[in-house]
């Protein structure tokens, strides 16, 4: 019996023989599962055609439908996929996402009380810089009421077609689609305990990101003044010879927040705590990729993002959105 549409957006503009393989094998585990695996490809024709060839029984396999028009694909290719879903519970994943099928089964049951579930992830396996994205995910944990980012969420099709469509012109449209959710008065489930597999980037493809995932947090002023000042505050100390009590501070403070967030509910079972450590490497990280990110904004006016240029990291239900959903948590308990 199918119980759930596990809809997948991507877009190559290259063909990866050993990804389309990996991916065949995926969604063979999904429908095994019982999911209708759906999957809009933005890819060139050229492209197109060769995942036709690989995934062809494993999945639906069907174009982006740009008439929606949004600058980031992505999106277009979730409302594509909405458009054209067979099941009332969505799955929306990332293609680096790697659901069991437990995670389904509890992301089914909850979508059954539940109009929208935002679960967590766990990179697996861990080089040095997935730790340091561990590490940034433990943060996240520890300082945000609603836990880290995922790159998954599930909703009723139902739901999605009553509150509308999210801002698709935004580089963190992860995120966007749930706060636009709770805007919109839905029932999310905050799932903080519920982990899902996430695969690393390569190393390559992560050094390409950093600059983005800061740019994304550029609206977040308090957030982006923060990681703009610890290049100058080191600075300030090594001019009164205080460096090393200076990142002492810093390494204590990014180190006991991620122990903080490995704390908090069940992460410990599926984050080692020697990701830790990692931790000061990450706000460093994060500190050099804002000035990165600024760059991009003085000389381009935006990120580039495929073959577009967007300006926007978050849209126009972060913030209201972000408020309903953190009243929603109180009212909760």
């Amino acid at each position: 019996m199918t119980r759930c549409t596990y809809l997948l957006p991507i877009r190559r503009s290259v063909f990866g023989a050993s990804e389309a393989i990996d991916l065949r094998a995926y969604f063979d585990q999904l429908r095994n599962a019982g999911c209708e695996v759906l999957v809009i490809d933005g890819s060139p024709d050229s492209v197109f055609d060769q995942h036709e060839r690989i995934w062809s029984g494993a999945c639906r396999h069907e174009r982006v439908d740009r008439s929606f028009g949004y600058l980031n694909d992505k999106v277009n290719g979730v409302h594509t996929g909405v458009a054209v879903a067979s099941e009332e519970k969505i799955i929306l994943a990332d293609d680096d996402m790697r659901y069991t099928a437990a995670t389904l089964s509890e992301v089914c049951r909850l979508l059954d009380d539940y109009e929208v579930v935002r679960p967590q992830n766990f990179l697996r396996p861990l080089p040095f810089w997935a730790r340091m994205e561990a590490a940034r995910m433990l943060i996240n944990r520890a300082t945000l009421r609603t836990a880290d980012y995922p790159g998954t969420c599930a909703f009723r099709r139902a739901t999605i077609q009553r509150v509308g469509h999210y801002d698709g012109d935004v580089l963190f449209d992860n995120e966007e689609i749930i706060r636009h959710f709770a805007r919109s008065g839905a029932s999310v489930c905050y799932a903080i305990d519920l982990f899902v597999e996430k695969r690393p980037p390569r190393f390559r493809k992560w050094i390409e990101q950093r600059p983005r995932q800061a740019y994304e947090d550029f609206p977040l002023r308090a957030k982006t003044a923060t990681f703009f000042s610890i290049p100058l505050l080191l600075l300030g100390a090594a001019g009164v010879g205080k460096l090393g009590l200076a990142f002492t501070i810093v390494i204590v403070a990014a180190i006991g927040f991620a122990a903080a967030g490995w704390l908090r509910g069940t992460a410990r079972e599926y984050i080692p705590l020697s990701v830790c450590v990692f931790a000061p490497l990450w706000v460093l990280e994060r500190s050099v990729s804002t000035y990165w990110a600024l760059y991009w904004f003085v000389t381009r006016g935006g990120y580039p993002f495929g073959d577009r240029l967007l300006s926007k990291g978050v849209g126009r239900d972060w913030f209201v959105g972000g408020r309903a959903a953190s009243e929603a948590l109180r009212s909760s308990k």
